[in-house]
């Protein structure tokens, strides 16, 4: 299961992490108010809560940083409390707070979100993106639900729901123009509830592998990941997702795939990796690294490709694919890019 993380957060557009904010807090039970960016005055959000006449309203910053937040935006900040005549004002950041900031604010009545505690919450009250998208306003002026219980994002649009197994576990595939979601539908005392198991940006996307009864997903970015489905419905996704392909061809991305039994070979245009399905990478080459390439074989032997790698040393693998020409051709072409 994916849970949220400081490093995610940093890379959120900052417009999307105020609505996220905006979903964070009304899944708390507050009451939402999204300013508009011509003329919000320095306030990203304004949240109230009332209880039986008891009204609390709190004017929210996001701070979507890397670098800390220090003593000047605490009292730039602070100020709005007065001139807006609230109860308090909370200043959100994906970053963290310094020792002066922090000691600023408790004399003000500045409430601090920093990154930690803010994926905290995120996961605890967000799990894995799993929320009502309610980004019509204020919760009360329309009660109906959406489709699906995913938080959509500006400008994102489910393109299919499909009925999957993911290692032998049965999901609901929801595709996106921007996310693929896995979701579960579990049975509760009174009700059903579907909780997203998992999410694949689709930027992290490096390509798909298809074979007559199965369709592996292939994604990452540091480390890659193969995600074995099947279903009735595993040709249509792959149809969907080489539709999808120029929007995440534009980073790494896959070039030659080979299956054998557990195992899987990957090519891509930045490096070539081994590694055991629904495990660790057991090898990775990049390919700025590779220097001769053979093809090994004869009387009674299986072809296989020799590769020497300069790296720490003089480094000689071995492949064992189909097509090994193929193979040798396509990695001596991008070799040549690297």
């Amino acid at each position: 299961m994916q849970s949220w993380s400081v490093a995610q957060l940093q890379e959120t557009d900052p417009y999307e992490f105020e609505k996220l904010l905006a979903q964070l807090f009304r899944n708390m039970g507050y009451l939402v108010e999204e300013t508009q960016l011509s003329r919000d005055r320095g306030i990203d959000l304004i949240i109230r809560i009332d209880h039986f006449g008891l009204t609390h309203t709190w004017i929210v910053q996001a701070k979507r940083y890397t670098d800390s937040v220090g003593v000047k935006a605490i009292r730039e900040y602070s100020s709005l409390r007065h001139r807006d005549r609230v109860d308090g004002v909370i200043i959100v950041t994906t970053s963290h707070f310094t020792k002066e900031a922090q000691e600023e604010a408790a004399e003000h009545n500045v409430k601090l979100i920093d990154g930690n505690l803010l994926a905290g919450m995120l996961n605890h009250y967000l799990p894995s993106g799993n929320t009502a998208d309610q980004s019509a306003g204020v919760p009360g002026e329309d009660d109906r639900k959406p489709e699906s219980s995913t938080v959509l994002r500006i400008g994102e649009e489910i393109i299919s729901r499909e009925i999957v197994s993911l290692e032998k576990e049965r999901y609901t595939m929801v595709i996106s123009n921007k996310n693929i979601f896995f979701k579960k539908e579990t049975n509760g005392l009174l009700s059903k509830k579907e909780s997203v198991e998992l999410r694949i940006l689709l930027k992290d996307l490096i390509g798909i592998h298809v074979e007559k009864q199965h369709l592996f997903l292939i994604a990452g970015r540091k480390d890659l990941t193969v995600y074995p489905l099947s279903g009735k419905s595993k040709d249509k996704i792959a149809e969907i997702l080489e539709n999808l392909r120029p929007e995440y061809i534009r980073g790494e991305h896959l070039i030659l795939s080979s299956r054998k039994s557990s195992s899987m070979t990957i090519l891509t245009n930045k490096r070539l990796v081994l590694l055991e399905i629904g495990d660790s990478i057991t090898k990775e080459i990049m390919l700025s690294k590779i220097v001769e390439m053979e093809v090994e074989g004869g009387f009674l032997k299986r072809d296989r490709l020799m590769i020497s790698e300069s790296s720490a040393g003089m480094n000689k693998h071995y492949l064992e694919v189909d097509d090994i020409h193929r193979w040798k051709e396509e990695i001596e072409q991008n070799v040549k890019v690297n």
